[in-house]
């Protein structure tokens, strides 16, 4: 993994010529041309700082040197204890470092953001718990880019790829998953010389996604009601009833079929800073970047469905408008759709589990609070069967798809026809 250019050390910067003195520091030979009217030739002397050169004249002040600034505090190897820290933690549970000790607490910001990185913990340790799983593995990295630093404050860009790895109980295979996360950070210098966070805010794909507290999904029925603004979603119409129905059939010539491993090597590829991501960990700079403007999410399947999957879709910025051009023009299925407590049983009711009706480059939508919130595509499965996806905004490499969503988020399971 390459790290970001670093300007002071570009190429562009080396060979650039010097600046020429200006008049005032180019000296002139001495007596190089004679004196005009009414001025006195110059007699070679010198004379020394403070004094004047003219006999009579007060002595001028000798100028004083600059004084230095001091060197700037090098805090990228603070920022990268953080991080392991942090990492670390999800093997060890409460039982390592205090998350407090990297917090200056006197300040509401540092606050906040003790409060968020309290919450994922418990959040991720209930879902381990509720799904029989140990997190065993945990490896880190960070890029940083220096925003503004001065003597007791340094603001900093923060890139993370955060590699976890989770086993079931008797068993020795180590299922491994990937998130990356950009990070605003601030550390402030204490009267006793520490660096502790002042403030941080970053999108996180294993706590916020649903910008809520996040909790352990619940195995509780669901309702079964359809929000009414997603009725018209749940209701095909004659055209797409028709072309779902011929396709079915047989009878409907599809000029392209779907390639679904050319769809998984797409995400896998472009899906960002998770760890396990190809491309130097760069999205597909072919493609507008929407992540600061709503996400990138339906975005990035659009484009794993076009150009690794081969087949004709447009590109979608919206989740909702991504799952109903696939259903309705006979490209996929809803196979299965509610809360986790509802997919869990659909899944346990069938011979293979969750694998009887969901395959790698299928499409998972995520419904939270009546609307299409999120969406990723399966790229696989864990060792025993549990579907994992990627996404972007936030990045994902092979997660489990329901880790970071709570107990209220509906999955739309979408299979792909071939």
């Amino acid at each position: 993994m390459k790290k970001p250019a670093d300007p002071g050390r570009d190429a562009r910067f080396k060979d650039a010529p010097k600046p020429a003195r200006s008049p005032r520091q180019v000296e002139s030979p001495k007596n190089s041309s004679p004196p005009r009217a009414g001025e006195k030739a110059d007699s070679g002397q010198s004379t020394r700082p403070g004094e004047s050169s003219q006999p009579g004249e007060p002595a001028q002040p000798e100028a004083q040197p600059e004084t230095e600034k001091p060197p700037k505090p090098d805090l990228t190897p603070r920022l990268r204890e953080i991080y392991e820290r942090r990492a670390q933690r999800f093997v060890t549970g409460p039982a390592g470092p205090s998350l407090k000790d990297d917090f200056l607490l006197e300040r509401r910001t540092a606050q906040w953001a003790l409060q968020h990185e309290e919450g994922k913990y418990r959040y991720v340790e209930a879902w381990a718990r509720e799904r029989g799983v140990k997190f065993v593995e945990a490896k880190t990295e960070i890029w940083v880019k220096e925003l503004k630093v001065t003597e007791d404050r340094a603001r900093f860009y923060v890139a993370q790829s955060l590699m976890l790895g989770y086993q079931y109980p008797g068993e020795e295979a180590v299922n491994r998953f990937g998130v990356g996360s950009r990070h605003i950070i601030e550390l402030h210098r204490t009267a006793d010389d520490r660096w502790l966070i002042g403030l941080e805010w970053y999108s996180d794909p294993l706590g916020d996604e649903t910008e809520t507290p996040a909790e352990t999904p619940k195995r509780k029925p669901s309702t079964g009601r359809v929000p009414q603004v997603l009725a018209g979603l749940l209701a095909p119409t004659a055209e797409a009833t028709a072309l779902s129905t011929a396709a079915s059939a047989g009878r409907l010539d599809l000029a392209y079929r779907y390639d679904r491993e050319g769809a998984v090597r797409y995400m896998d590829t472009y899906c960002g800073l998770a760890a396990g991501c190809g491309n130097g960990n760069k999205y597909n700079t072919k493609f507008r970047n929407y992540m600061g403007e709503g996400g990138d999410c339906a975005n990035f399947v659009s484009q794993a469905l076009r150009h690794g999957g081969k087949i004709p879709v447009p590109y979608f910025t919206r989740v909702d408008g991504l799952v109903s051009h696939l259903r309705y023009t006979g490209k996929a299925d809803l196979v299965a759709k509610g809360d986790f407590a509802t997919v869990w049983r659909i899944a346990a009711g069938k011979p293979d589990g969750f694998r009887s009706f969901v395959r790698p480059g299928d499409v998972l939508a995520y419904q939270y609070k009546d609307k299409m919130a999120h969406v990723a595509l399966i790229t696989g499965f864990d060792s025993r069967g549990y579907p994992l996806g990627n996404s972007h905004t936030a990045d994902r490499y092979h997660v489990p798809f329901d880790l970071g969503w709570d107990r209220k988020t509906i999955y739309w399971f979408v299979q792909m026809r071939d």
